[in-house]
């Protein structure tokens, strides 16, 4: 039997987690939101999740930063980023140094996202 896999999304933009959340809530995932790095940063100090998907482009704190501070702390966290603007050295960077598990872009597919972050969390649930 599997359990439901928990995921917090961090973007600054309003209607982007508000898409994400419903396109991933249908989908069978528990989902938590936060609008920037430090606020999901707190989030994470209370309550555990199976997997981060954050955009690269925030006030105060890139994506890239959010997760590097992350990853130390939550090692077994499964790290993904769905970004418009972060450049292609940059994720291909963050994804050699295991910064990242994954990389999307926006505007996103939702069925190609909800399946690549099922497969993504196969092993957890």
């Amino acid at each position: 039997m599997s359990r439901e896999i928990r995921v917090l999304l961090v973007d600054d933009e309003r209607l982007v987690l508000s898409a994400l959340r419903r396109l991933l809530a249908r989908a069978g995932f528990d989902v938590k939101t936060a609008m920037s790095g430090p606020e999901a940063v707190a989030l994470l100090e209370k309550e555990p999740v199976d997997l981060i998907v954050s955009d690269y482009q925030m006030p105060g704190m890139t994506g890239i930063e959010f997760l590097r501070e992350v990853a130390p702390r939550w090692p077994d966290i499964l790290r993904c980023m769905l970004t418009a603007q972060a450049d292609k050295e940059l994720l291909d960077a963050a994804l050699r140094d295991g910064l990242l598990h994954r990389a999307f872009r926006k505007p996103w597919d939702n069925r190609r996202l909800v399946a690549d972050l099922q497969e993504l969390t196969r092993a957890v649930s």
